[in-house]
């Protein structure tokens, strides 16, 4: 096997690792961080929308219909989950592309060049995700409120307003935020680590003399 061949192939592993590496990343970031950490979050106590909804029913005497509730946060968190997938799932052809511009003069510029992409993608993704959310609290949970209550009353319908379509929304940005940054550092530290790894071999192994 010729050198060309033999550093080719050592590309390939790389570039194999690297998006399994990626795949594995994104899809953590997606079903663990944002959709079981954010979306539906681990305890029910801890469910931001239910909890505040309920508190300011509560103080305003009202009772909230159990199952009415649920049903239309159900629905809600259906699409917001299916919308949230769509968005990041392109993280890994972001990845993918940056692997297929690989300089084999400069494989480390791979990491630099994918941070720029991460980061530019992100900004992206977070005005995506604010439209999404403000579209789906307004027609999924806002104008289901007046189905969700016993009686009819315009101070729980305004304050539960301002509270999901304000505070909601920016809480659920901004934890996000948090999770994409988490990962992102995860995976260009490992890629990192990976690229490092190719050129050390392609420098010190006797196969490519």
């Amino acid at each position: 096997m010729v050198k060309e061949d033999i550093l080719k192939q050592h590309k390939e592993i790389l570039m194999t690792a690297g998006l399994e590496l990626a795949t594995n990343n994104t899809n953590s970031l997606i079903e663990d961080d944002i959709i079981n950490g954010v979306i539906e979050v681990p305890l029910e106590a801890m469910d931001t929308v239910k909890q505040r909804v309920l508190n300011i029913a509560k103080h305003n005497s009202l009772i909230l219909n159990s199952d009415k509730f649920n049903e239309v946060l159900t629905g809600y968190k259906d699409d917001l989950k299916k919308e949230f997938r769509n968005i990041f799932k392109r993280r890994i052809d972001i990845i993918k592309d940056n692997y297929s511009k690989m300089d084999d003069d400069k494989p480390l510029d791979l990491v630099k060049n994918l941070k720029k992409e991460l980061v530019k993608f992100n900004k992206e993704a977070k005005k995506e995700e604010k439209q999404v959310l403000t579209s789906l609290v307004k027609e999924m949970l806002v104008s289901n409120l007046d189905l969700i209550v016993k009686d009819s009353n315009s101070n729980f319908k305004k304050d539960a307003t301002k509270f999901l379509q304000t505070t909601y929304v920016k809480q659920i940005l901004e934890t996000v935020d948090m999770k994409i940054l988490v990962k992102d550092t995860i995976l260009l530290n490992s890629l990192k680590e990976q690229v490092e790894r190719f050129v050390f071999t392609k420098e010190n192994s006797h196969l490519f003399d």
